[in-house]
């Protein structure tokens, strides 16, 4: 195929999004492009999505964002249009590539930026920030130098003659749209917004958060927005689920009553593809009445037993990487009873604060103390001080985790972002196998 447009994406560890991006950009209905991806050496699993969806990828070691685009040109040539596009930068529709090289079409439009829409996930600043910059009306720009390379289009012509500064930290796109539109050549830039893009990030401008969310809270009352790119809605995500178990020799009936329950309404949940089982015979062959297609059964050693929950998970994510999963939810079942809507809470949770961990917590405001090298130590200061107590999170992982599943290929879970949904009531802490509350 003849390709008329390249487009240009920059990535440094993106692997939340680069998929959806590149999903999007494959269901368009302008078909005559090339994806060119600049790295700038990602260690998380960009690179690894990116191979499995058969796109070419060049690899930058000094990052600067004009350098970047330019050699993504100079690799990849002969193209009529150029498109710039943010790896975090999701298309709205399957029309927003044929409208933001529309445009191009007139002699005089060197260039066109399309509208950034804030996201769910996005920031109440730059929610803010989004919604004032990129209105509803289309622009055309003779003096205006405004321009943002998160999602534009340029001819390839005019950044043959002019390319981007090499040596721009950042802001490349406006030192050359300024540049362009001072050649008094009659250049026009032209804002689309019909050509659509959900944004992440946003134009990181400052200001106090009272006043920010007090303009956020106005904008909002006047437009409702959809804020979830249909590729990222959970009904479109891979969503796994993986289960431990061991029948316990303390209440082996109740046990079993409750966990088939349980992984009966797994089963039934829409939301969750497959269901990994790791669990001891008994429970097994309990299970083989239950006939379904979505479980996986996974042989059960003495070796679970020792493992931690991030080397248990970690084990997963290794068998699985291949499958192009999006999240996976954990769950242990020596657990003696759920929060009601326990898997949707956990699912809401994760896709709005787009965490990479999402597990249950009993808050607690206690007075403890610790021992180091036999001398007792107060963590709290009950005993002089104004504030008397601490507030703690107990997290009860195998009572609900899920996991965004390319944090996984590092097995150390300390440096992810974790939220917690609060518990109100101490009796989820329960389980089968000990006769208290314990962990």
């Amino acid at each position: 195929m003849q390709f008329e447009t390249l487009i240009i994406i920059r990535t440094k560890n993106e692997d939340r999004w680069i998929k959806a991006t590149i999903n999007k950009i494959k269901s368009q209905n302008y078909k005559k492009y090339k994806i060119l991806v600049v790295d700038n050496h990602s260690n998380d699993r960009t690179l690894e999505i990116l191979k499995k969806l058969n796109i070419d990828v060049i690899s930058i070691k000094k990052f600067l964002p004009g350098k970047a685009i330019n050699l993504a040109i100079n690799s990849f040539k002969n193209t009529k249009y150029v498109v710039c596009l943010s790896a975090h930068c999701i298309p709205e529709s399957n029309d927003w590539l044929k409208k933001l090289i529309k445009p191009l079409k007139n002699p005089k439009t060197v260039a066109v930026y399309g509208r950034q829409l804030p996201m769910y996930s996005t920031n109440p600043q730059d929610y803010r920030d989004l919604k004032l910059v990129f209105g509803n009306e289309k622009k055309i720009q003779k003096k205006d130098y405004f321009f943002h390379n998160a999602n534009s289009s340029i001819k390839r012509s005019i950044l043959k003659k002019y390319p981007f500064s090499d040596k721009a930290t950042n802001m490349e796109d406006r030192i050359w749209s300024k540049q362009i539109l001072s050649l008094n050549k009659n250049y026009q830039i032209v804002y689309e917004p019909d050509a659509s893009v959900f944004h992440h990030h946003g134009l990181h401008h400052s200001n106090s958060k009272k006043r920010l969310l007090g303009v956020l809270k106005i904008i909002q009352s006047i437009e409702k927005d959809n804020l979830v790119p249909d590729i990222l809605d959970l009904k479109n995500q891979k969503i796994y689920a993986v289960i431990i178990g061991k029948t316990t020799k303390i209440n082996k009936y109740e046990y079993l009553k409750v966990n088939l329950k349980f992984i009966k309404q797994l089963e039934k949940n829409y939301n969750l593809k497959k269901i990994i089982l790791v669990v001891d015979k008994q429970l097994e062959n309990k299970l083989r009445n239950i006939k379904s297609e979505k479980f996986i059964s996974l042989k059960r050693n003495t070796k679970i037993n020792s493992l931690k929950v991030n080397e248990i998970i970690h084990d997963v994510y290794k068998r699985y990487k291949s499958e192009d999963i999006d999240y996976l939810i954990y769950f242990n079942l020596d657990y003696v009873s759920r929060p009601k809507k326990s898997i949707e809470q956990l699912l809401s949770s994760v896709n709005k604060k787009t965490a990479d961990i999402v597990t249950f917590a009993l808050e607690e405001k206690t007075n403890i103390w610790t021992k180091h090298k036999g001398i007792f130590k107060p963590e709290t200061n009950q005993m002089g001080g104004e504030k008397s107590y601490k507030t703690f999170f107990n997290a009860k992982y195998g009572l609900g985790s899920i996991f965004f599943f390319n944090s996984l290929k590092n097995k150390n879970m300390l440096n992810k972002k974790i939220e917690m949904i609060t518990l109100k009531n101490a009796k989820f802490l329960q389980r089968f196998s000990k006769q208290h509350y314990d962990e």
